[in-house]
């Protein structure tokens, strides 16, 4: 069998043709439409990747952040239990402090008033026990005590006279009660030495002078009597009661 080698290259030629029109017209938009298909495919699974890897790292960072948040907010919470903790401790230490206070002053005035208490009682029963001396002595008053206030009385004027009047000065003598003679002599031998140039003396009779003598010189005067005896001794013990 011979063999047409005429035909057989326009065979191949035509083969060769139709593999070029097949590649140009069939082929090459597949291949095209694959390659295009491949990208899109790869973009798509190269986006869903970075999608996962930055869903990971979001998550790390949202873990992260949790566990920061977490170590915060435990320490707010530790800090807010030390805060309440030391509010409490100081408001209880205030309201001590308060009541201490308080317990103190109550304590002050009432000391405060049971001395300004006591202090009154004493001054009320000292004056009471005066009153009381005061009426008694005048009551038991006779000779022998009204003979011991012009002992008294004349030793008064030794001790406060400073010298004698350089001219005779009319004497008076005031008593609050009766002076009989003997009363009268000793009297005036007593004031012969403090005013030897005086021949009489005036005696006088004065009720509201009380249990007292007063010797009146020109314008000078002495004095004395149990009223204001007893008023000056109650004076000086009140003004210790209230010191003490």
């Amino acid at each position: 069998m011979l063999i047409d080698w005429t035909t057989v290259f326009f065979q191949i030629v035509n083969f060769l043709i139709l593999i070029v029109l097949l590649k140009r017209f069939l082929y090459g938009p597949i291949i095209k439409a694959m390659d295009a298909r491949e990208k899109t495919i790869a973009a798509g699974i190269a986006a869903a990747a970075r999608a996962e890897q930055e869903g990971r790292d979001y998550a790390l960072r949202l873990a992260a952040d949790q566990k920061d948040f977490g170590g915060k907010r435990e320490l707010m919470q530790q800090e807010a239990g030390r805060e309440i903790e030391q509010w409490k401790q100081e408001s209880v230490d205030r309201l001590k402090a308060e009541i201490a206070a308080q317990q103190k002053n109550w304590q002050q005035n009432l000391e405060d008033e049971q001395e300004a208490f006591l202090k009154k009682l004493k001054v009320t029963i000292s004056r009471q026990v005066f009153d009381i001396s005061r009426k008694v002595l005048a009551d038991l008053a006779d000779n022998n005590l009204e003979s011991r206030l012009i002992e008294i009385f004349l030793d008064k004027i030794n001790r406060e006279i400073s010298s004698p009047p350089e001219q005779d000065e009319h004497l008076t003598i005031i008593s609050g009660f009766p002076l009989g003679n003997a009363q009268k002599t000793n009297l005036q031998d007593g004031l012969k030495k403090f005013f030897p140039g005086q021949k009489t003396i005036d005696f006088r009779e004065q009720g509201e002078l009380g249990f007292g003598i007063r010797l009146l010189v020109g314008d000078r005067k002495w004095e004395w009597n149990l009223s204001r005896y007893m008023n000056d001794m109650e004076d000086e013990i009140i003004r210790t009661m209230m010191a003490s």
